[in-house]
């Protein structure tokens, strides 16, 4: 079988111990550049706009919107939430999340389609400390829309799309487009995806929901 997970909120707890500090550290890098704000303010306010959005960028977007900001602390903002240089940053995988992973690569295929930077998802995967030699593919996403690339490592790998899976936290982003070519569907109950479920329209979406990796093992095995 072929497992695709998604990596934001899904193999690592993006929400937990990478947004907050990231975010923060935006805020200041566009006090730094002259926008007139409280640190302290902002932060909170742009932490509840995070909270129900899709993504980051887009509660970077929401935020600076509100507060009627030139255009040109848009790419500033954008370029701070992507900077590698953090080198003391701590990411951590969700809950045994690399026991779970090392264990389905013995007896499956897997894969990861993330969508956002790529230096930056490598920069994640990397401090995450994931061991990237356990998987198949590794690709990222230039938007939103991961349909042809589920169909491009299925036909790849050479696997019946009846035996693939996908794992991610954001139906929309993650389970919707794998559901329309075919594959069962997982859905991680984590961070976003948690906070911005929609049961009666998502529910439709989804074959699968896990709140633990680890659960996937009961999941593949029947």
């Amino acid at each position: 079988m072929l497992i695709i997970f998604d990596l934001d909120d899904t193999l690592i707890d993006t929400s937990g111990s990478i947004t907050p500090v990231f975010l923060r550290k935006t805020i200041q890098t566009l006090i730094k550049n002259g926008l007139k704000i409280d640190e302290d303010s902002a932060f909170e306010k742009i932490i509840k706009i995070d909270k129900t959005s899709s993504s980051s960028k887009e509660s970077i977007k929401i935020f600076l919107l509100n507060v009627n900001a030139n255009k040109i602390f848009y790419d500033i903002a954008y370029r701070a939430m992507t900077d590698t240089s953090l080198s003391d940053i701590k990411i951590f995988t969700l809950k045994n999340a690399k026991s779970t992973l090392k264990y389905l690569s013995n007896l499956h295929k897997l894969a990861i389609v993330t969508a956002g930077d790529e230096k930056f998802q490598f920069y994640k995967i990397k401090k995450a400390g994931i061991d990237t030699s356990i998987f198949s593919k590794i690709v990222v996403a230039k938007g939103n829309d991961k349909e042809p690339y589920y169909k491009e490592i299925i036909e790849e790998l050479k696997t019946d799309v009846k035996k693939s899976f996908v794992c991610g936290d954001r139906v929309k982003v993650d389970l919707q487009s794998a559901k329309k070519i075919g594959c069962k569907t997982i859905h991680m109950k984590w961070g976003r995806g948690k906070n911005i479920f929609n049961k009666k329209e998502d529910s439709k979406l989804v074959d699968y929901t896990i709140n633990s990796l680890e659960e996937i093992k009961t999941i593949i095995e029947n």
